[in-house]
Formats: structure tokens, sequence, C-alpha cells
């Protein structure tokens, strides 16, 4: 069985992670700013199908970071709803473990005191 203490400590270790995934997604949004995302951004300074290449492709590494932000906030919400239920897991454990570790303890003083 799992005590209080791991099923809490389980919780801020997913809570922390949750928030390193949402730093980082928030970091996404802008890692390609002032890359041309259209062929015709390109078109003072570089034209022909090579431009035409690298607009089409900043444009799909564009879109495959929107989907990684959104995957990693998602997966970030999952850690901090896991974590939500671990705490609540802690807090019943807490008051199980308490009266079970009651009922244990007095049982076992009373055998070992009987024995004397």
């Amino acid at each position: 069985m799992t005590s209080k203490h791991q099923l809490l400590r389980q919780a801020a270790e997913k809570e922390s992670l949750a928030s390193t995934f949402t730093r980082y997604a928030r970091r996404l949004t802008g890692a390609l700013d002032g890359v041309p995302a259209h062929p015709q951004e390109c078109e003072a300074f570089w034209t022909g199908p090579a431009a035409e290449r690298f607009a089409e492709r900043a444009a799909g590494l564009r879109r495959e970071l929107a989907e990684l932000e959104d995957t990693c906030l998602a997966t970030a919400e999952n850690l901090r709803r896991r974590a939500r239920r671990l705490r609540e897991d802690a807090a019943a454990a807490g008051d199980w473990q308490g009266d079970w570790q009651g009922d244990w303890q007095g049982d076992w003083q009373g055998d070992w005191q009987g024995a004397q």
C-alpha cells in the first residue's frame, strides 16, 4: 500500500512536471517569429523554387509547433488532474492509515502488555 507521504510526493512531482510542460509549451509559440511564413514574404530577398520550398516547410513547422504546444498543454492538464487524484487518495489514505495504525498499535500494545 502506498503511504500518504508517497502519494503527496508523487502529486508534487506531477505538478512540477506539468509546470515544466506548460512553460516550454508557451515558448514554442514564438519559436519561428520572424521566419517568413508565406512565399510572398521571401520575395524581397529570395525568389524561386528554393524560397517557395522554404516557406512551405516553415509553414509546416508552424503547424507542427502549434500541435506540439497543444499536446504539451493537454499533457500538463492530465498531469495536474492525476496530481489532484493522488492528493485525494493521500487524504483518504491518511484517514484510513490513521484508523488502521491506531487499531493495530492498540492490539499490539495490549498483547504485549498482557504477555508480561
